[in-house]
């Protein structure tokens, strides 16, 4: 890429941020990963969203991926972050507003701040993708997602506000493979691909 990127890839559970975080990863040269889930899950996994030990991690958590911003951007590497950001408007605490912690450490490397939002092609087929995760055991904190789901989407609208000028949509259908294309070639202006 010509200028030094900083890349969040957001949006709500089963959206296929993983899928597209990983996606671009793999297609970036000099890129370097890092989920949310994979810092939480290992400390939250039994009691996911409500329970003490989440409440005690989700501030840890967050440090960790905006440090890990830095050092990446410091060491010259594109960092892609897969992390929902999709409840954070609804709560009254100081990561409500998580996007100014990621353009300072944009701003400090001289890197762009780039946000994909992931959206699922409609709310049915999110549905559909959290029952499937559920079946083959993926996510069991999916259950009351489904249960509730009402409430969910309230909490967690699939177009919940990024306070960011620099967003792109990526609406995870069929079309993978040429919607992750144009997000490399179209927004990210990623031209240097591994072989």
């Amino acid at each position: 890429m010509k200028k030094p990127t900083l890349c969040l890839v957001v949006g709500v559970p089963a959206s296929g941020k993983t899928a597209l975080a990983r996606e671009l990863a793999r297609a970036i040269n000099n890129a370097a990963y890092i989920s949310k889930d994979l810092i939480q899950t290992p400390f939250t996994a039994a009691e996911r969203g409500a329970g003490s030990t989440y409440s005690l991690i989700r501030g840890p958590a967050f440090q960790i991926l905006v440090d890990f911003a830095g050092v990446q951007l410091d060491l010259g590497k594109t960092p892609i972050i897969d992390a929902p950001f999709s409840i954070n408007h609804g709560r009254n605490d100081k990561y409500r507003d998580w996007v100014p912690a990621f353009e300072s450490a944009a701003r400090k490397y001289g890197a762009r701040l780039a946000i994909v939002r992931c959206l699922p092609p409609s709310e049915d087929i999110l549905k559909a993708r959290m029952e499937e995760r559920l079946r083959r055991n993926e996510s069991p904190w999916d259950s009351w997602k489904l249960d509730h789901w009402g409430e969910f989407l309230r909490q967690e609208p699939l177009h919940f506000p990024i306070p960011h000028d620099d967003v792109h949509e990526f609406v995870s259908d069929g079309l993978f493979e040429d919607r992750v294309e144009d997000v490399l070639r179209n927004y990210l202006g990623a031209e240097d691909r591994p072989v």
